[in-house]
């Protein structure tokens, strides 16, 4: 599954590529998020409590950042487990100044499932894929409006 879109913030790129780096803080906007453990500042892992239709569980995914250019690009990827399925997730970010002020963050993602959740079919998983992406994005912007 391809996902793609842009994240305005009213917030420097320094500051808004700070918190997608750090991995407090981008966990704690991850829906279902219930905890995570920081290995280095590259590496970390999140358990999360997701599922879709009548398959839900806890998820464990690993994330390794694979490339850092602050302020202006990054790419994370991920491999999870939980529920009889996997998840491979590859995302890609890349923070520009915005004219007037703020930042804006061009993002990519790459995901593979496969197992129990993969048998509900592509358009199913991809609806609830946007939701939690929606939902992220909504957190990481009031993040960024609190100051």
């Amino acid at each position: 599954m391809h996902f793609e879109g842009t994240f305005d913030a009213r917030a420097p790129a320094a500051k808004v590529y700070a918190a997608l780096m750090d991995p407090n803080q981008l966990s704690a906007c991850i829906p279902g998020f219930q905890r995570a453990e920081v290995k280095s500042p590259r590496e970390f892992t999140v358990l999360v409590k997701a599922g879709v239709s009548f398959i839900r569980g806890d998820f464990t995914i690993k994330f390794d950042l694979v490339e850092a250019r602050a302020p202006t690009h990054a790419k994370l990827v991920g491999r999870g487990s939980g529920m009889g399925s996997v998840v491979d997730i590859e995302a890609t970010m890349d923070i520009s100044e915005a004219a007037g002020g703020g930042s804006s963050t061009r993002w990519y993602a790459e995901a593979k499932v496969g197992g129990k959740i993969a048998s509900l079919g592509q358009r199913l998983l991809e609806g609830q894929a946007e939701k939690i992406i929606r939902e992220m994005f909504a957190c990481l912007r009031a993040k960024f409006e609190q100051g």
